[in-house]
């Protein structure tokens, strides 16, 4: 648990070592940020896996060296070797310590692995806190970029992240790694992750097979994102926001007449589709003689609808009376 004051969770062991060495506590509140993290992340190293360079927990040989030593001796005193790139980016740290001493052996390991994106990610925040480094170790690596955590603030957004180019890379072959890093690499500072993700699905070219397949003179089936994209800004609708379930198979669009967009849903058990609704220019009513014809043209590629005109005259005026009865 992280504590309130300047000195957080290396408070009791400064205090110690203050004992043994006296004036350790003031040399770290007036030490410059690369000495004040060199100590720290010492602590935590001697926190979570002990000190192996000294039989005492916090040797008088310890206390000297923080006491006196350069911020280059007090991690080789700890550390021996060290990793590349580890001193530099605990300046980036700042004053304060991390939240927990496993963070800052969470940092050496990145620094030992070393993976050039991580690396260069780091290097470009301005401030690493433990919340960037649970970020960073809970992205892909492919994915680890400024421009990456600069916008996802949490391990589970990254997680989703991962997800979601995961699916991207599932339907479209055009979204290699290398595609998928350049256009992270690319981003403007005002591209939100939304319209990243989107822009990369537009290039999908594995979608799923259409229930009506080639069509006919009357049915046109949308098969490509190209023709979604057209289809939408013709009908000035809302498509251009489902090409997500188009790629993942949750409703396919098909064009009746070139006058009205017709949607089909998959039934479950994998037990075909459905034909579920129709559209008109900006989302517009659909005449129910034309929804007919419509529907009797999917039936001809064995594609089923809920009828709209069942029962008989008189029921469906009994059904007009009393409609507003359900919403009472």
């Amino acid at each position: 648990m992280r504590d309130g004051g300047l000195l957080g969770w290396t408070t009791d062991a400064l205090v110690k070592l203050d004992d043994a060495e006296p004036g350790i506590l003031a040399r770290v509140l007036t030490a410059a940020s690369a000495r004040r993290q060199s100590i720290f992340a010492t602590l935590a190293k001697i926190a979570v896996e002990g000190n192996c360079r000294a039989d005492d927990l916090f040797s008088t040989d310890l206390a000297y060296v923080i006491r006196h030593g350069r911020a280059a001796d007090i991690l080789r005193h700890a550390f021996g070797g060290m990793a590349e790139g580890y001193p530099t980016l605990l300046e980036r740290i700042g004053e304060r310590p991390l939240d927990s001493a496993a963070d800052y052996l969470i940092l050496r390991d990145l620094c030992a692995v070393g993976h050039p994106n991580v690396m260069e990610a780091m290097r470009s925040c301005d401030r690493i806190t433990r919340s960037k480094l649970r970020v960073i170790t809970a992205l892909d690596t492919r994915w680890v970029h400024a421009n990456i955590l600069s916008r996802i603030d949490t391990p589970a957004e990254a997680a989703d992240f991962n997800r979601a180019v995961t699916f991207i890379q599932s339907v479209s072959t055009k979204a290699t790694d290398e595609a998928v890093a350049l256009a992270i690499a690319n981003m403007a500072q005002t591209t939100t992750l939304a319209r990243l993700l989107d822009r990369l699905l537009r290039r999908a070219d594995r979608l799923p097979t259409h229930p009506l397949g080639q069509g006919d003179n009357e049915l046109r089936p949308l098969r490509t994102m190209r023709e979604h994209l057209e289809a939408a800004r013709k009908y000035r609708n809302c498509l251009a926001h489902r090409l997500g379930d188009i790629a993942a198979g949750k409703m396919a669009i098909a064009e009746f007449r070139e006058e009205i967009l017709l949607e089909f849903r998959p039934l479950s058990m994998g037990k075909g589709w459905l034909f579920w609704s129709a559209h008109g220019p900006r989302n517009a009513l659909v005449a129910l003689d034309l929804k007919d014809a419509a529907a009797a043209a999917c039936e001809r590629h064995g594609v089923p609808h809920v009828p709209e005109r069942t029962g008989s005259l008189e029921w469906r005026s009994y059904r007009r009376f009393v409609r507003e009865l359900e919403w009472g």
